[in-house]
């Protein structure tokens, strides 16, 4: 039985390494109307972690982020920042960026794994994404003329201010509904570790936080917190390759739905969707 149980303990660290070692490949170019040379900079080819926020990924652990952690130079290779800041017209603030992919403004507060599975399903590697840094026009550059808040974590707040404090309250939400009781207090380190893992995809910095949180004893949960985005217009085929996904481009965010639940702790994937009235959703994924 000591056994099994090391053996299965080993097998949850490892899918918990794996999952969070994801990476999308991503080219971003300057948009066209920042450019202020003859001719436009070079892309920035790089991997961005599934569980990034893009505007965040773009500065990478800078400042508090980094100096919380004793690290100064926490940012691995080259970011937008460094990379297109220097090319922008003298004025230009590259504090504030968004993001679009084939002219679909991309929701800041969405980890990047889930905006490429939604927008770009079975795109080629690299994802296509273009950057922009003057101000979101509600009225022009989303079709649906939706709230640039939704695009650009800058009309908020500082955009790194206004990331930390979604991601934080999503965390308090879900620790809520896993283990009934309301976060318990992190230490300095542990909630500055923990934002980093966000930002790098380095799962061995949230192991700190995790245990303080208790949520590494996932037996003793409640319930799961769940989240389920639904697109429509895609078909989700699994097969022994894997996932595939075919869908065409999406061309607004009404083309989503969202679906948050609790999930009874222990069922299965296609439990869990009904739960959640996902029948559509369990049919395509299942």
């Amino acid at each position: 039985m000591g056994e099994g149980a090391s053996s299965a303990g080993d097998d949850d660290a490892l899918l918990r390494r794996e999952l969070r070692r994801g990476a999308i490949p991503v080219e971003v170019h300057l948009a066209a109307d920042e450019v202020a040379d003859v001719s436009p900079p070079p892309p920035l080819f790089a991997l961005v972690p599934r569980s990034a926020y893009l505007p965040i990924w773009h500065d990478g652990p800078i400042g508090d982020d980094a100096a919380a952690a004793g690290d100064d130079d926490a940012v691995d290779g080259p970011t937008p920042r460094t990379h297109f800041a220097p090319r922008l017209a003298p004025g230009r603030d590259a504090s504030a960026p968004w993001f679009d992919h084939e002219g679909l403004p991309l929701r800041w507060n969405l980890p990047v794994g889930i905006l490429r599975d939604l927008c770009a399903p079975d795109a080629r590697a690299p994802w296509r994404l273009t950057v922009h840094y003057r101000a979101f026009d509600d009225a022009t550059d989303s079709v649906e003329n939706a709230d640039g808040a939704m695009f650009s974590c800058g009309v908020g707040g500082e955009p790194r201010t206004v990331a930390r404090a979604h991601f934080f309250n999503s965390l308090k939400e879900a620790v809520f509904v896993a283990k009934g009781s309301g976060v318990q207090g992190l230490s300095r380190r542990a909630r500055a570790d923990l934002w980093r893992s966000v930002v790098t995809g380095d799962g061995a910095l949230a192991v700190a936080a995790e245990d303080e949180l208790g949520m590494r004893a996932t037996a003793a949960f409640k319930r799961v917190p769940m989240r389920l985005y639904v697109r429509r217009n895609v078909n989700v085929n699994v097969g022994p390759g894997g996932v595939v996904m075919r869908g065409e481009a999406m061309r607004g965010w009404g083309e989503v739905t969202t679906t948050s639940a609790p999930a009874t702790n222990g069922a299965t994937l296609r439990e869990a969707l009904e739960e959640l009235g996902a029948g559509g959703a369990k049919k395509a994924m299942v």
